[in-house]
């Protein structure tokens, strides 16, 4: 196991050449910041919630700004006179209806 990291080092040193860390001035300073500010990175490297969000937090942040809207669409039913929404059946009507229907054939088969 040492030899295949010693072997991995190795390979990746010949790269970054001291000469040309130090003709890019930018480059050498990011570098030696990063060797000598070590607590910096644990921070990034860990940032991950502690806890699980609970459901009622999460379903608090996702429905935030969306109340319910007052429904405005709202007439007379020309039938029996109950207030019921514009283009939907009156659900008052339709209870008569479908008493009529279980009335006529209590069996439930229509055909």
């Amino acid at each position: 196991m040492a030899s295949i990291a010693a072997s991995t080092t190795t390979s990746l040193l010949p790269r970054f050449s001291a000469a040309a860390m130090l003709s890019s001035s930018r480059t050498w300073t990011m570098f030696a910041q990063q060797v000598t500010q070590p607590g910096i990175w644990e921070g990034i490297l860990r940032a991950v919630p502690k806890k699980k969000t609970t459901h009622s937090k999460k379903r608090s942040r996702l429905m935030a700004g969306k109340a319910l809207q007052d429904v405005t669409s709202i007439c007379k039913c020309p039938g029996c006179g109950q207030p019921k929404r514009k283009h939907v059946v009156c659900p008052h009507c339709m209870e008569q209806i479908k008493g009529m229907w279980r009335g006529a054939n209590p069996s439930g088969k229509f055909l």
